[in-house]
């Protein structure tokens, strides 16, 4: 939590260069444009603003990984506050409807703290957070603009085009597959930097057991739990040559070397609000020894923004007249 807090007092009181300030007014952008096309609910994230809390271990896996990393998270089990959630800025998305999910965690290791994050798409709609702050724009605006944004960037027709594909089954959280979209570095004890995205994979099959309902999946989650075990894979997907590691809008397809890095066994849920996940900020560039953030300039607005939008939530709760969940 330290460092996630003094990387945004970094942003707020250093100026930016030319170029980082192009990034910061992006990233200011893309707040706004949430806050225009979902509203605003005082108090919550601007972005993946329904979700709950989960306590859990994540226990290393495959010894390979320590070969390209020194990060402790790989050398013995720590614990980890982690979240589920909703894409997007509607604190009522519907349960029962399929969308795209969001799982971040936050591992604390003896001697630092280190939050990976994912989500249920399979990559970036664009690649830069000027093209993203443009397609949130034209999102807020209407559906005619977006369709003429799309008709003006390859990078989002193309997502468009791959994700209208993808099956539309509705599965819980915890049933759910979710990327890193981002690349990081391992970094080894010589100091070699090895790109790497992230996947979380269930390891086995997590059913809908209840009812669907528009507020059911916290409680499908804890009766999954009660029954059986929640884990995920953490599968490390190790850049070839010439992987574009900077280009969150291109896959990486195709035969390549993956290794199952650790494993994340849920322990127990709870809610959002006064829960244990409630007042992180899941940056994903906070990483300690071992581990990089890429140079993708989509961190680097993420950073900004998740700032943004912990501060004005944070702030919000100070104010008497917004209500207890």
């Amino acid at each position: 939590m330290l460092r996630a807090t003094s990387i945004a007092l970094c942003v707020s009181l250093f100026p930016l260069s030319a170029y980082a300030e192009t990034v910061g007014e992006a990233a200011v952008s893309i707040v706004d444009s949430f806050e225009s096309i979902f509203g605003v609910t005082e108090g919550k994230r601007r972005n993946h603003t329904k979700g709950f809390c989960f306590a859990a271990e994540f226990i290393p896996a495959d010894p390979a990984i320590r070969g390209y990393t020194t990060s402790p998270i790989f050398k013995q089990t720590s614990p980890v506050i982690g979240r589920l959630s909703h894409s997007g800025g509607n604190n009522a998305a519907p349960d029962h409807k399929p969308g795209n999910y969001g799982l971040a965690i936050r591992i604390d290791s003896e001697v630092d703290a280190n939050i990976i994050s994912g989500n249920t798409l399979d990559f970036f709609p664009v690649s830069t957070p000027q093209a993203f702050a443009g397609l949130m724009r034209a999102r807020a605006e209407s559906k005619e603009a977006e369709d003429a944004f799309a008709v003006q960037n390859a990078e989002f027709k193309a997502f468009k085009a791959h994700h209208s594909k993808r099956d539309k089954t509705l599965r819980p959280f915890e049933g759910s597959t979710y990327n890193s979209i981002n690349s990081f570095y391992l970094i080894d004890d010589e100091g070699n930097r090895t790109a790497v995205r992230w996947s979380f994979v269930p390891d086995r099959e997590q059913k809908i057991v209840l009812e669907p309902a528009p507020d059911f999946f916290f409680d499908n989650m804890q009766a999954n739990l009660d029954a059986d075990e929640i884990v995920w894979d953490l599968i490390a997907t190790i850049a070839e040559p010439g992987d574009l590691v900077e280009n969150a809008a291109v896959p990486w397809t195709g035969d390549r070397k993956r290794i199952r890095a650790a494993k994340l066994k849920v322990l127990s849920i709870s809610a959002d609000h006064g829960g244990a996940c409630d007042t992180i900020n899941f940056d994903p560039s906070v990483l300690g020894e071992g581990l990089e953030p890429s140079e993708d300039p989509l961190l680097q607005a993420r950073t900004i923004s998740y700032a943004i939008s912990a501060g004005k939530r944070l702030s919000e709760r100070q104010n008497p007249a917004v209500p207890e969940e």
